[in-house]
Protein backbone atom coordinates (compact mmCIF):
# COMPACT_ATOMS: atom_id res chain seq x y z
CA UNK A 1 0.00 0.00 0.00
CA UNK A 2 1.38 3.30 -1.17
CA UNK A 3 0.79 6.19 1.13
CA UNK A 4 0.31 8.27 -2.37
CA UNK A 5 -1.85 6.17 -3.99
CA UNK A 6 -3.91 6.39 -0.44
CA UNK A 7 -3.57 10.57 0.26
CA UNK A 8 -7.51 10.95 -0.10
CA UNK A 9 -8.47 8.35 2.38
CA UNK A 10 -6.06 9.30 4.88
CA UNK A 11 -6.91 12.61 4.49
CA UNK A 12 -10.31 12.27 5.25
CA UNK A 13 -9.74 9.85 8.18
CA UNK A 14 -7.72 12.43 9.85
CA UNK A 15 -10.38 15.13 8.94
CA UNK A 16 -12.84 12.45 10.45
CA UNK A 17 -10.58 12.08 13.81
CA UNK A 18 -10.83 15.84 13.97
CA UNK A 19 -14.62 15.85 14.79
CA UNK A 20 -13.65 13.71 17.98
CA UNK A 21 -11.05 16.83 19.33
CA UNK A 22 -14.22 19.33 18.54
CA UNK A 23 -16.15 16.82 21.05
CA UNK A 24 -13.13 17.02 23.50
CA UNK A 25 -13.26 20.34 23.47
CA UNK A 26 -16.59 21.07 24.09
CA UNK A 27 -16.49 18.83 26.97
CA UNK A 28 -13.50 20.79 28.21
CA UNK A 29 -15.26 23.32 27.79
CA UNK A 30 -18.86 22.22 29.37
CA UNK A 31 -17.33 22.30 32.46
CA UNK A 32 -17.85 26.10 32.54
CA UNK A 33 -21.12 25.00 32.76
CA UNK A 34 -22.27 21.82 34.91
CA UNK A 35 -19.91 20.28 37.95
CA UNK A 36 -17.77 17.24 38.07
CA UNK A 37 -20.32 15.54 40.00
CA UNK A 38 -23.00 15.89 36.97
CA UNK A 39 -20.56 15.27 34.48
CA UNK A 40 -19.10 11.90 36.63
CA UNK A 41 -22.75 10.79 36.26
CA UNK A 42 -22.94 11.33 32.58
CA UNK A 43 -19.66 9.67 32.08
CA UNK A 44 -20.87 6.80 33.46
CA UNK A 45 -23.79 6.71 31.47
CA UNK A 46 -21.67 7.12 28.09
CA UNK A 47 -19.15 4.04 29.25
CA UNK A 48 -21.88 2.01 29.62
CA UNK A 49 -23.60 2.52 26.04
CA UNK A 50 -20.37 2.35 24.76
CA UNK A 51 -19.22 -1.20 26.18
CA UNK A 52 -22.48 -2.66 24.92
CA UNK A 53 -22.37 -0.98 21.62
CA UNK A 54 -18.57 -2.24 21.18
CA UNK A 55 -19.51 -5.85 22.44
CA UNK A 56 -22.24 -5.95 19.48
CA UNK A 57 -19.57 -4.49 17.15
CA UNK A 58 -17.59 -7.25 18.03
CA UNK A 59 -20.01 -9.85 17.78
CA UNK A 60 -22.38 -8.70 15.27
CA UNK A 61 -20.70 -6.33 13.05
CA UNK A 62 -17.02 -7.30 12.28
CA UNK A 63 -19.07 -10.20 10.07
CA UNK A 64 -19.45 -7.87 7.90
CA UNK A 65 -15.37 -6.47 7.03
CA UNK A 66 -14.88 -10.79 7.33
CA UNK A 67 -17.41 -12.52 5.08
CA UNK A 68 -17.82 -9.93 2.20
CA UNK A 69 -14.99 -10.54 -0.24
CA UNK A 70 -17.36 -11.70 -2.72
CA UNK A 71 -19.81 -8.76 -3.77
CA UNK A 72 -22.59 -11.71 -3.70
CA UNK A 73 -22.51 -12.51 -0.61
CA UNK A 74 -23.23 -8.71 1.14
CA UNK A 75 -26.79 -8.82 1.45
CA UNK A 76 -27.01 -12.46 3.03
CA UNK A 77 -23.76 -11.03 5.43
CA UNK A 78 -25.89 -7.99 6.16
CA UNK A 79 -28.77 -9.70 7.17
CA UNK A 80 -26.86 -12.25 9.73
CA UNK A 81 -24.87 -8.75 10.72
CA UNK A 82 -27.97 -7.02 11.37
CA UNK A 83 -30.12 -10.11 13.24
CA UNK A 84 -27.02 -10.50 15.39
CA UNK A 85 -26.84 -7.00 16.05
CA UNK A 86 -30.08 -6.49 17.51
CA UNK A 87 -30.24 -9.63 19.36
CA UNK A 88 -26.80 -8.52 21.16
CA UNK A 89 -27.80 -4.92 21.99
CA UNK A 90 -31.06 -5.61 23.44
CA UNK A 91 -30.03 -8.51 25.60
CA UNK A 92 -27.32 -6.53 27.30
CA UNK A 93 -29.43 -3.27 27.51
CA UNK A 94 -32.09 -5.61 29.50
CA UNK A 95 -29.65 -7.15 31.52
CA UNK A 96 -28.78 -3.35 32.62
CA UNK A 97 -32.13 -2.57 33.23
CA UNK A 98 -32.89 -5.88 35.14
CA UNK A 99 -29.96 -5.45 37.58
CA UNK A 100 -29.70 -1.27 38.01
CA UNK A 101 -30.23 -1.74 41.44
CA UNK A 102 -27.71 -3.56 42.69
CA UNK A 103 -25.29 -2.34 39.58
CA UNK A 104 -25.92 1.35 41.74
CA UNK A 105 -25.29 -0.22 45.20
CA UNK A 106 -21.51 -1.49 43.86
CA UNK A 107 -20.52 1.67 42.42
CA UNK A 108 -22.20 3.29 45.52
CA UNK A 109 -24.03 5.99 43.22
CA UNK A 110 -27.75 6.02 42.93
CA UNK A 111 -27.85 8.23 40.12
CA UNK A 112 -26.66 5.27 38.29
CA UNK A 113 -30.85 3.56 38.47
CA UNK A 114 -31.50 6.76 35.85
CA UNK A 115 -28.84 6.32 33.55
CA UNK A 116 -29.70 2.84 33.30
CA UNK A 117 -32.82 3.46 32.59
CA UNK A 118 -32.02 5.91 29.84
CA UNK A 119 -29.80 3.72 28.12
CA UNK A 120 -32.62 1.79 26.06
CA UNK A 121 -33.46 5.10 23.77
CA UNK A 122 -29.76 5.55 23.09
CA UNK A 123 -29.17 2.11 22.43
CA UNK A 124 -31.94 1.94 19.72
CA UNK A 125 -30.76 5.18 18.05
CA UNK A 126 -27.30 3.86 17.64
CA UNK A 127 -27.67 0.34 16.20
CA UNK A 128 -28.44 1.68 12.79
CA UNK A 129 -25.51 3.95 13.35
CA UNK A 130 -22.94 1.65 14.20
CA UNK A 131 -24.32 -0.87 11.57
CA UNK A 132 -24.01 2.18 8.96
CA UNK A 133 -20.23 2.54 10.46
CA UNK A 134 -19.27 -1.14 9.30
CA UNK A 135 -20.74 -0.87 6.06
CA UNK A 136 -18.87 2.60 4.88
CA UNK A 137 -15.55 0.92 6.29
CA UNK A 138 -16.29 -1.86 3.71
CA UNK A 139 -17.03 0.07 1.45
CA UNK A 140 -14.03 2.49 2.23
CA UNK A 141 -16.22 5.76 1.68
CA UNK A 142 -14.18 7.34 4.24
CA UNK A 143 -15.31 10.47 3.55
CA UNK A 144 -19.21 9.88 4.41
CA UNK A 145 -18.38 8.51 7.17
CA UNK A 146 -16.50 11.88 8.24
CA UNK A 147 -19.90 13.14 7.16
CA UNK A 148 -21.93 11.03 10.16
CA UNK A 149 -19.61 11.91 12.79
CA UNK A 150 -19.37 15.18 11.70
CA UNK A 151 -23.18 15.25 11.52
CA UNK A 152 -22.99 13.30 15.74
CA UNK A 153 -19.61 15.57 17.17
CA UNK A 154 -20.70 18.76 15.28
CA UNK A 155 -24.14 18.99 16.64
CA UNK A 156 -23.75 17.92 20.44
CA UNK A 157 -21.09 20.59 20.03
CA UNK A 158 -22.69 23.32 18.75
CA UNK A 159 -25.70 22.42 21.82
CA UNK A 160 -23.33 23.00 24.28
CA UNK A 161 -21.13 25.62 23.26
CA UNK A 162 -24.98 27.33 22.85
CA UNK A 163 -25.19 26.51 26.66
CA UNK A 164 -22.26 28.14 27.28
CA UNK A 165 -23.24 31.08 25.43
CA UNK A 166 -26.26 31.39 27.65
CA UNK A 167 -24.64 30.33 30.64
CA UNK A 168 -27.25 27.26 30.93
CA UNK A 169 -26.24 24.79 33.82
CA UNK A 170 -26.22 21.44 32.65
CA UNK A 171 -27.04 17.92 34.15
CA UNK A 172 -26.45 14.86 33.70
CA UNK A 173 -29.95 14.46 32.25
CA UNK A 174 -29.16 17.49 30.08
CA UNK A 175 -26.35 16.13 28.48
CA UNK A 176 -27.93 12.71 28.19
CA UNK A 177 -30.93 14.75 25.95
CA UNK A 178 -27.69 16.39 23.93
CA UNK A 179 -26.32 13.23 23.13
CA UNK A 180 -29.73 11.49 22.09
CA UNK A 181 -29.94 14.45 19.49
CA UNK A 182 -26.51 13.84 18.34
CA UNK A 183 -26.73 10.25 17.76
CA UNK A 184 -30.26 11.14 16.30
CA UNK A 185 -29.39 13.30 13.67
CA UNK A 186 -26.30 11.01 13.29
CA UNK A 187 -28.71 7.94 12.81
CA UNK A 188 -30.34 10.16 9.80
CA UNK A 189 -27.26 10.84 7.84
CA UNK A 190 -25.76 7.70 7.64
CA UNK A 191 -29.09 6.07 6.86
CA UNK A 192 -28.92 8.57 3.99
CA UNK A 193 -25.39 8.00 2.84
CA UNK A 194 -25.42 4.40 2.67
CA UNK A 195 -29.50 3.25 1.87
CA UNK A 196 -28.19 2.45 -1.41
CA UNK A 197 -25.95 -0.67 0.61
CA UNK A 198 -28.56 -1.92 2.64
CA UNK A 199 -29.71 -5.45 0.75
CA UNK A 200 -30.61 -7.90 2.74
CA UNK A 201 -30.88 -11.14 1.48
CA UNK A 202 -31.31 -15.14 2.89
CA UNK A 203 -29.75 -16.50 -0.08
CA UNK A 204 -25.82 -16.71 -0.27
CA UNK A 205 -23.37 -19.41 0.52
CA UNK A 206 -22.12 -17.79 3.79
CA UNK A 207 -22.89 -19.99 6.83
CA UNK A 208 -24.52 -18.89 10.01
CA UNK A 209 -22.53 -21.47 11.52
CA UNK A 210 -19.19 -20.06 10.51
CA UNK A 211 -20.28 -16.44 10.79
CA UNK A 212 -21.10 -17.52 14.29
CA UNK A 213 -17.76 -19.64 15.32
CA UNK A 214 -15.84 -16.75 14.14
CA UNK A 215 -17.87 -14.41 16.14
CA UNK A 216 -17.44 -16.36 19.42
CA UNK A 217 -13.94 -16.47 18.64
CA UNK A 218 -13.59 -13.01 17.75
CA UNK A 219 -15.66 -11.64 20.23
CA UNK A 220 -13.65 -12.83 23.49
CA UNK A 221 -11.30 -10.35 22.23
CA UNK A 222 -14.10 -8.00 21.76
CA UNK A 223 -15.43 -8.08 25.09
CA UNK A 224 -12.19 -8.02 27.08
CA UNK A 225 -9.10 -5.97 25.09
CA UNK A 226 -11.44 -2.86 25.44
CA UNK A 227 -12.25 -3.49 28.78
CA UNK A 228 -9.69 -1.44 29.73
CA UNK A 229 -10.46 1.39 28.36
CA UNK A 230 -14.17 1.22 28.72
CA UNK A 231 -14.04 -0.10 32.15
CA UNK A 232 -11.42 2.27 34.07
CA UNK A 233 -13.84 4.51 34.76
CA UNK A 234 -16.32 2.51 36.61
CA UNK A 235 -13.42 1.50 39.04
CA UNK A 236 -12.21 5.02 39.22
CA UNK A 237 -15.79 5.08 40.61
CA UNK A 238 -15.71 2.11 43.52
CA UNK A 239 -12.31 3.48 44.36
CA UNK A 240 -12.27 7.16 43.91
CA UNK A 241 -15.62 8.67 43.71
CA UNK A 242 -17.94 9.93 41.05
CA UNK A 243 -15.59 13.89 41.25
CA UNK A 244 -12.71 11.81 40.36
CA UNK A 245 -14.49 10.24 37.57
CA UNK A 246 -16.27 13.97 36.42
CA UNK A 247 -12.11 14.98 36.41
CA UNK A 248 -10.99 12.05 34.39
CA UNK A 249 -13.28 12.54 31.75
CA UNK A 250 -12.02 15.72 29.87
CA UNK A 251 -8.58 14.18 29.63
CA UNK A 252 -9.83 10.63 28.42
CA UNK A 253 -12.54 12.38 25.93
CA UNK A 254 -9.40 14.20 24.16
CA UNK A 255 -7.62 10.57 24.64
CA UNK A 256 -10.56 9.39 22.78
CA UNK A 257 -8.53 10.71 18.97
CA UNK A 258 -5.83 8.26 19.88
CA UNK A 259 -7.93 5.70 20.09
CA UNK A 260 -10.47 6.60 17.02
CA UNK A 261 -7.10 7.11 14.83
CA UNK A 262 -5.81 3.62 16.02
CA UNK A 263 -10.08 2.03 14.87
CA UNK A 264 -9.55 3.75 11.61
CA UNK A 265 -6.25 2.22 10.92
CA UNK A 266 -7.90 -0.85 11.86
CA UNK A 267 -10.75 -1.17 9.36
CA UNK A 268 -8.66 0.34 6.86
CA UNK A 269 -6.25 -2.10 6.77
CA UNK A 270 -8.28 -5.17 7.81
CA UNK A 271 -9.89 -5.43 4.75
CA UNK A 272 -7.23 -5.27 2.17
CA UNK A 273 -4.80 -7.62 4.77
CA UNK A 274 -7.87 -10.38 4.22
CA UNK A 275 -7.38 -10.42 0.49
CA UNK A 276 -3.13 -10.23 0.78
CA UNK A 277 -3.60 -13.38 3.02
CA UNK A 278 -6.08 -15.39 0.89
CA UNK A 279 -3.22 -14.17 -1.83
CA UNK A 280 -0.32 -15.39 0.25
CA UNK A 281 1.54 -12.31 -0.43
CA UNK A 282 2.95 -12.19 2.70
CA UNK A 283 5.58 -9.34 1.91
CA UNK A 284 3.05 -7.01 0.60
CA UNK A 285 1.10 -7.63 3.57
CA UNK A 286 4.42 -6.98 5.52
CA UNK A 287 4.23 -3.20 3.77
CA UNK A 288 1.16 -2.65 4.87
CA UNK A 289 0.40 -3.42 8.78
CA UNK A 290 4.60 -1.88 9.02
CA UNK A 291 4.15 1.73 7.56
CA UNK A 292 0.66 1.88 9.32
CA UNK A 293 2.27 0.82 12.45
CA UNK A 294 5.06 3.53 12.29
CA UNK A 295 3.55 6.45 11.14
CA UNK A 296 1.27 6.22 14.19
CA UNK A 297 4.01 5.07 16.40
CA UNK A 298 6.00 7.96 15.50
CA UNK A 299 3.34 10.49 15.51
CA UNK A 300 1.90 9.75 18.67
CA UNK A 301 5.68 9.56 20.29
CA UNK A 302 6.24 13.01 19.41
CA UNK A 303 3.04 14.45 20.63
CA UNK A 304 3.65 11.90 23.91
CA UNK A 305 7.28 14.01 24.08
CA UNK A 306 5.46 17.20 23.27
CA UNK A 307 2.41 17.02 25.91
CA UNK A 308 5.49 15.67 29.44
CA UNK A 309 7.42 18.90 27.97
CA UNK A 310 4.47 21.15 28.69
CA UNK A 311 3.19 21.92 25.60
CA UNK A 312 -0.69 20.40 26.84
CA UNK A 313 -0.33 23.14 29.54
CA UNK A 314 -2.78 25.25 27.34
CA UNK A 315 -5.67 23.19 28.05
CA UNK A 316 -5.87 24.89 31.13
CA UNK A 317 -7.10 28.23 28.98
CA UNK A 318 -10.43 26.26 28.87
CA UNK A 319 -10.63 24.20 32.27
CA UNK A 320 -11.27 26.41 35.31
CA UNK A 321 -8.75 25.56 38.06
CA UNK A 322 -10.82 23.04 39.79
CA UNK A 323 -10.38 20.91 36.52
CA UNK A 324 -6.89 21.70 35.77
CA UNK A 325 -5.79 18.39 37.84
CA UNK A 326 -7.65 16.62 33.98
CA UNK A 327 -4.00 17.71 32.09
CA UNK A 328 -1.69 15.84 34.51
CA UNK A 329 -4.36 12.78 33.49
CA UNK A 330 -3.67 13.26 29.70
CA UNK A 331 -0.55 13.43 29.92
CA UNK A 332 0.03 10.36 31.42
CA UNK A 333 -2.75 8.48 29.12
CA UNK A 334 -0.71 9.55 26.16
CA UNK A 335 2.02 7.24 27.46
CA UNK A 336 0.30 4.51 26.58
CA UNK A 337 -0.50 6.32 23.07
CA UNK A 338 3.12 5.10 21.89
CA UNK A 339 2.09 0.91 22.58
CA UNK A 340 -1.60 0.95 20.69
CA UNK A 341 -0.25 1.46 17.65
CA UNK A 342 1.52 -1.89 17.86
CA UNK A 343 -1.66 -3.75 18.80
CA UNK A 344 -2.61 -3.51 15.31
CA UNK A 345 -0.98 -6.37 15.09
CA UNK A 346 -3.97 -8.24 16.05
CA UNK A 347 -5.36 -7.16 12.59
CA UNK A 348 -3.34 -9.13 10.23
CA UNK A 349 -3.86 -12.37 13.40
CA UNK A 350 -7.15 -11.61 13.00
CA UNK A 351 -7.54 -11.43 9.10
CA UNK A 352 -5.34 -14.95 8.85
CA UNK A 353 -8.03 -16.43 10.79
CA UNK A 354 -6.77 -16.73 13.97
CA UNK A 355 -8.72 -14.64 16.69
CA UNK A 356 -7.98 -17.35 18.91
CA UNK A 357 -4.38 -16.56 19.43
CA UNK A 358 -5.66 -12.36 20.15
CA UNK A 359 -7.88 -14.16 22.53
CA UNK A 360 -5.06 -16.01 24.33
CA UNK A 361 -2.32 -12.69 24.47
CA UNK A 362 -5.38 -10.06 25.72
CA UNK A 363 -6.29 -13.22 28.48
CA UNK A 364 -2.90 -13.16 29.71
CA UNK A 365 -2.42 -9.37 29.69
CA UNK A 366 -6.19 -8.53 31.31
CA UNK A 367 -5.16 -9.65 34.61
CA UNK A 368 -1.83 -7.81 34.89
CA UNK A 369 -3.88 -4.48 34.39
CA UNK A 370 -7.05 -5.91 37.37
CA UNK A 371 -4.10 -6.33 39.43
CA UNK A 372 -2.36 -3.22 39.05
CA UNK A 373 -5.94 -1.09 39.11
CA UNK A 374 -6.53 -2.67 42.68
CA UNK A 375 -3.06 -2.19 43.69
CA UNK A 376 -3.52 1.76 42.46
CA UNK A 377 -6.90 1.76 44.13
CA UNK A 378 -6.44 0.11 47.51
CA UNK A 379 -2.77 1.22 48.33
CA UNK A 380 -2.37 4.29 46.72
CA UNK A 381 -5.47 5.87 46.79
CA UNK A 382 -3.96 9.01 47.46
CA UNK A 383 -2.37 9.39 44.20
CA UNK A 384 -5.31 9.35 41.76
CA UNK A 385 -2.41 10.51 38.93
CA UNK A 386 -1.55 6.63 39.03
CA UNK A 387 -4.71 5.77 37.62
CA UNK A 388 -3.77 5.38 33.85
CA UNK A 389 -0.93 3.47 34.83
CA UNK A 390 -2.47 -0.68 34.59
CA UNK A 391 -3.82 0.55 31.11
CA UNK A 392 -0.14 1.43 30.48
CA UNK A 393 0.78 -2.40 31.57
CA UNK A 394 -1.52 -3.84 30.21
CA UNK A 395 -0.11 -2.12 26.40
CA UNK A 396 3.02 -3.27 27.37
CA UNK A 397 2.58 -6.89 27.62
CA UNK A 398 0.06 -7.16 25.16
CA UNK A 399 2.37 -5.60 22.32
CA UNK A 400 5.33 -7.76 23.67
CA UNK A 401 3.44 -10.83 22.70
CA UNK A 402 1.68 -8.96 19.63
CA UNK A 403 5.18 -8.21 18.51
CA UNK A 404 6.67 -12.17 19.36
CA UNK A 405 4.00 -13.41 17.49
CA UNK A 406 4.20 -10.79 14.05
CA UNK A 407 8.28 -11.78 13.85
CA UNK A 408 7.57 -15.25 13.66
CA UNK A 409 4.73 -15.37 11.53
CA UNK A 410 4.38 -12.06 8.95
CA UNK A 411 8.49 -11.26 9.03
CA UNK A 412 7.90 -8.08 11.14
CA UNK A 413 11.09 -6.47 12.48
CA UNK A 414 12.15 -4.05 15.27
CA UNK A 415 13.66 -1.26 13.08
CA UNK A 416 10.38 -1.38 11.19
CA UNK A 417 8.93 0.58 13.72
CA UNK A 418 10.55 3.76 12.33
CA UNK A 419 10.19 2.96 8.66
CA UNK A 420 8.10 6.07 8.62
CA UNK A 421 11.10 8.13 9.14
CA UNK A 422 12.44 7.70 5.49
CA UNK A 423 8.94 7.10 3.90
CA UNK A 424 7.68 10.56 4.83
CA UNK A 425 11.09 12.51 3.64
CA UNK A 426 11.04 10.18 0.11
CA UNK A 427 7.18 11.13 -0.63
CA UNK A 428 8.63 14.81 0.15
CA UNK A 429 10.72 14.62 -1.84
CA UNK A 430 8.57 12.92 -4.74
CA UNK A 431 6.17 16.12 -4.41
CA UNK A 432 9.10 18.71 -4.48
CA UNK A 433 10.63 17.26 -7.26
CA UNK A 434 13.85 17.64 -5.56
Amino acid sequence: MKIADNINKISWSMADKATYVLYGFAMIAILRVTNEIELGVFTLFNYLHNIILNISDSFSLQAILQFSAEESEKPRVNTIAMFNHIIVVSLFVALAVIFKNPIADILKQPKVVYIVEALPILALISIPRYFCARILYREMKIFRLFLTNLTYFGSMSLIIFYCIFTNFFLNYSSIINITYIGAGFSAIISFILTYKYWKFSLKGKTKYVDVLKFSLKYTITGIIMPLPKYCDVFLIQYFYGTAIVGLYSPAKTIFRFVDEAINTAYSLIYVPSVKLIAKNDIKSLNSLITKAISFLFIGFTCVTIFGLLGGNNWFSVFLPDKFAFAIPFFNVLMISSVLLPITLLNTTISASGKPEVIAKFVLISFPFWLAAFFITGVFFNSQPLLIPLPYVIFLLILSILFFRYASKHFNFKFHQLFRAVPDTLNFIKNRLNL
